[in-house]
């Protein structure tokens, strides 16, 4: 498969990223861990390279939900970042989606007494988009 196409003009090969959030739990580090185990048995995600970062929150920026709460559980925790190299397809995207959401769901199931988890998701330093219609939780706005 050639990778032409997911160049820059000046030929350096082309990455996106791609920002999760956890918030609502009692560990997200540990939710971070096994999400991150998750993703990576996704078929869509293991025939393309890509690499796994995390980076500190924007200071002053909120947990990405709107109301307070036990979002601020995981105040301090970092971003979970995907870097897909090359051009990120719309099938990519919707298969992250659909990941997330069943991710989620199941995490809903097994929360503790007072998590609400949810997950936010959005391109590099972009708004984050929280993740609804996993049901237990609240859900987007879009």
């Amino acid at each position: 498969m050639s990778d032409s196409a997911d160049r820059d003009e000046s030929g350096r090969q082309t990455q996106q990223e791609i920002r999760i959030r956890i918030t609502g739990t009692d560990d997200a580090e540990q939710d971070t861990a096994h999400l991150k185990a998750w993703l990576e048995r996704e078929p869509w995600l293991t025939r393309r390279q890509h690499d796994w970062a995390r980076r500190s929150r924007p200071a002053g920026e909120s947990e990405g939900v709107a109301e307070p709460g036990p979002a601020d559980m995981a105040v301090g925790v970092d971003d979970l970042i995907l870097v897909v190299v090359g051009a990120v397809a719309a099938e990519v995207t919707k298969s992250l989606t659909i990941a997330l959401q069943e991710w989620l769901r199941r995490r809903r199931e097994e929360r503790a007494d007072g998590e609400r988890p949810s997950v936010a998701v959005g391109e590099r330093d972009g708004d984050l988009r929280e993740l609804g219609g996993a049901g237990g939780g609240s859900t987007a706005e879009d």
